[in-house]
This record gives structure tokens, sequence and C-alpha cells, in this order.
């Protein structure tokens, strides 16, 4: 099966630097839906993507192919649901569950790193123009005129947003601080450069797209997902003074443990030597012979006194150590806040209601996947805490109040 899929990729095209074009072979949609059927037959260790992967079809090939054959609907078709298939969350290629074995584990990490690779190349504003443009045009389309073909691919499209912002972020390989553009923020950048934040907040607004907003509140949330609203509101042209406030008195508590750390560690080491340092009674404080503890060490040292120094724990293996709760809000640079922030006010102003009523209607009808209330409550916490911090206006999510 390696050798037919490696040779499926190059039956593909290529890329031509020479003129800085992509070159379909004739045989390319047959290639792409011979793909899709291997895809549907892999075995629960996802071999197939694995490989698909490690040739980085989606890089060299599929991104191309969109950007350079949009026009050709029947393979822009199958290129999309190709992309949609490879992009899926890891967690649902696996049963919707975390492997609890080693060998499964590590095929699963082995998907996550190729999905954060192909986050990585989504981060292409001459990619998000392509399906956008794609996109609107098909949203322009009445009710009579559209296709169950279309109603398919717009739903695709939206899938394929929400599994690029779906990707978890490599905080070991990025290694970003605040301020900092992470490629999470590239793809926003990309998607706000294409106007994809228009179409979200047109689909939210009309009632005549009414099915696909759960999908639109989905990609909303994933947008936000590194984002504070209380920042958020508070972002502004200038910096905000809350951020200098805090910055400032960071540096003022880090600077006062220095200092702190210092004199401890000048009053610890002494010139004497430590035979010298005395031996004192501690009251209130009974050894095993029910008397006051004596103490042989330098008086520096009482605050740090413990019974547990001559205690040896037994260590425990780094593949058996609790999982750490870490934090996944950051500071982005301010050109992403400024846009998500103006994004945030046309979106309580022009869509909360209709949506939060259209995907409330969708919840109490149970056409819905388990867990996608979540969504509903996560757009309710956020917008009216980013609401109250910004312009408080209990018109603008009168809904919630209702």
């Amino acid at each position: 099966m390696e050798a037919e899929i490696q040779a499926a990729c190059n039956y593909l095209g290529y890329y031509d630097t020479e003129t800085d074009t992509y070159k379909k072979e004739p045989d390319c949609l047959e290639t792409i839906k011979d793909l899709i059927r291997y895809l549907k037959r892999e075995d629960n260790s996802c071999d197939i993507r694995r490989q698909l992967g490690d040739t980085q079809i989606l890089q060299k090939d599929l991104i191309h192919l969109v950007k350079s054959f949009s026009e050709d609907d029947m393979l822009f078709d199958a290129t999309l649901r190709l992309l949609v298939n490879l992009t899926q969350p890891a967690f649902l290629c696996f049963n919707s569950s975390v492997p609890a074995d080693k060998t499964t584990s590590m095929h699963f990490l082995e998907v996550t790193s190729h999905l954060q690779t192909y986050k990585e190349a989504f981060a292409d504003e001459a990619l998000f123009i392509v399906l956008m443009k794609k996109l609107g045009d098909l949203l322009q389309k009445t009710w009579e005129e559209r296709q169950e073909e279309d109603r398919l691919i717009i739903e695709r499209l939206l899938i394929l947003v929400r599994n690029i912002l779906h990707v978890p972020v490599s905080s070991d390989n990025e290694q970003r601080t605040d301020d900092d553009a992470s490629i999470h923020d590239q793809v926003l950048w990309a998607m706000h450069v294409s106007g994809m934040e228009d179409l979200l907040l047109y689909i939210g607004a009309s009632e005549d797209q009414r099915e696909f907003s759960l999908h639109a509140l989905e990609i909303i949330s994933l947008m936000f997902i590194e984002q504070k609203a209380e920042l958020l509101a508070c972002a502004g042209h200038t910096r905000a003074l809350s951020e200098k406030e805090k910055d400032e008195r960071e540096l003022l508590d880090k600077r006062e443990r220095e200092a702190a750390q210092k004199r401890a560690n000048f009053f610890k080491y002494s010139a004497r030597h430590s035979r010298f340092g005395g031996t004192y009674l501690l009251k209130d404080l009974k050894s095993i012979s029910q008397k006051d503890m004596i103490y042989h060490r330098p008086i520096s040292e009482l605050k740090s006194f413990t019974f547990d120094q001559r205690k040896h724990y037994r260590r425990i293996p780094k593949n058996k150590l609790p999982a750490k709760d870490t934090d996944t809000y950051r500071r982005s640079t301010l050109s992403i806040r400024l846009f998500l922030k103006d994004f945030c006010i046309s979106f309580l102003k022009n869509c909360y209601n209709p949506l939060m009523k259209s995907v409330k209607d969708i919840l109490l009808r149970q056409k819905v996947k388990n867990q996608d209330e979540t969504y509903y409550l996560w757009a309710m916490r956020y917008f009216m805490e980013f609401n109250r911090h910004h312009d408080f206006d209990v018109a603008l999510v009168r809904y919630c109040c209702w």
C-alpha cells in the first residue's frame, strides 16, 4: 500500500519553479479520488493518513491545486473533500478517544504533528482569498438557485476552516511570547485579509443561512480560543493602561523577590565554619524524647527547618506524572487584537441575537452532535463579558436575558 500511495502522490502533478505555476497531471482528478478511497480503508493506526503526512501532499500538491485550479468545479470539489478528511482532528481519527497504549499513542502524536504542519501551511493569504471567493459566490445564490452540491461545498469549506483552527498549538516548538504572531495568529490574519469575518457576520445575521449558523459559531469560538475578553475589550491604538500597570507590577514583584533572595543568601552563607553555628532549643517543638527539639544548624536556616530533610521520596516516572494544566491564553500582536475587537463589536451589534436564537433552535431540535451545546454556552459567556468590559449595552445581548 505504501508504494501505491507514493505513486498516487507522484501522479498529482508538480510545481514548476521556472514559471512559478503548478502543473497537474492528466489523471489528477482520478488520483485524488483514489486517495479518498484509500483513506476510507485505513486501519485503527491511521496508517494511510500518516503516510500522506510524511509525503507532505497537502503542502506540496493540494494547496497549489486549490489556488491554481479553483475554476475546475469537479477538481476543486474532490480536492476539498480530501483536505477536509486530512485535517479532521486526531481525536476523531482514533474513535473519539485518546489512546492509552504506547504504540497507538505514538501514532496519535504523529497525526497531531502532521496537523500542526498543515496549520502552518494554511497561513497563506492567497489560499484563503481563493477559498473565501468560492464561499462568497455560493452564499450569494438564492435558495431557489442553490443546489445540493452547492450546500455541501459551503459546509465543507466551513468545516475545513474549523478543522484548521482546531489544531492544537505546539507550544514546545513555537515558544512564542506575548505580543508575537503565533501560527494561530497568522492563520487569523490570512482570514482577515481574505474577508472571512465578513462572511461569518453575514451567515450569522442572515435568515437564509440558518443551517450554517452552528458551523459559524464553532469557527468564531476557535478564533478567540487564545484571547481573553477583558484584554480584548481594552485593546486600542495605544497601549492599554491596564497592560502597563500589570507589566510594571510584575517587574516590581520580580525585583523584590530577587532582592529578598540576595539578602537571604547573604545571611545564609558566612565566613565562619558551620561547626560554630551554635546549638539552640526550639520551644514548643518536641523531639522523640518529649523534650525541646535541639537544633544544631545555623539560625539563619531556621525558617527552612523541616523533618523531611533526610527522607527519600520515590521518583515518579515522567510517563506517569499527572498532566499539567497549561494556560492557553496569550496576548497577540496589536493588529490581531484590533481586528478581533472590531469583529466582536460588529458581531454584537449585528449578529449575536439572531445567531444565538438560531443555534438554540437547532440545539432544542436535537439536530447536532454530542457536546455541540458547549459552543453556545461559550459564546454566551464570552460575548457578555466582552460587552461588560466594553461600552456596556444590555440591548446587544438581550437574547440571553429572555
